[in-house]
């Protein structure tokens, strides 16, 4: 494992709390503004059957949940250390999709709650998302190999790959 010197501990912690006031200080924007929306929402509305229809405080609610998941990803993943940038990517496009895809099924609900229009990007979205998961897994995924050292399946297939060249050669 690598020796930090004492200056790049203090850069390393103090990113981490930029993460983590960061966060909160939009967490607490987000809780402050959307009661504040909430708020006048419920006092401009008539209430009676159709009033779920009028509540349009749902919208940014969760418009600013999306980037609200966004930075507590962030938070978290620099805060674990996953460095790797295609794991990060992966990860970002996973909350991506679960946050814009709940925001489009209460879109759906509100608009055409008889035709699921929200199963069409769902599905192709999915798809690109499941194509991403498996070439990082593919591709980049780390596993420790016999001799202690960690190598993706991509670097140990070009290793076995120039023993059976060398073998060749040798014979």
């Amino acid at each position: 494992m690598a020796e930090f010197s004492e200056e790049s501990l203090k850069k390393i912690a103090e990113q981490k709390i930029n993460y983590r006031y960061s966060l909160k200080i939009h967490l607490v924007g987000y809780i402050l503004v959307n009661t504040l929306l909430l708020i006048i929402n419920l006092f401009t509305i008539n209430f009676d059957v159709s009033s779920i229809n009028k509540l349009w405080v749902i919208y940014p609610v969760l418009g600013w949940f999306i980037g609200l998941c966004i930075h507590m990803v962030s938070y978290s993943l620099y805060a674990k250390g996953v460095y790797p940038m295609a794991k990060r990517g992966v990860i970002y496009h996973l909350t991506a999709f679960l946050t814009v895809m709940l925001f489009l099924v209460v879109i759906n609900y509100a608009t055409l709650p008889t035709y699921y229009w929200v199963l069409f990007p769902a599905i192709f979205w999915g798809i690109g998302l499941i194509a991403h998961i498996i070439v990082y897994n593919i591709y980049l995924t780390e596993k420790i190999t016999k001799e202690g050292t960690t190598k993706s399946k991509k670097e140990r297939a070009i290793e076995k790959e120039l023993d059976k060249m060398k073998k060749k050669m040798n014979k």
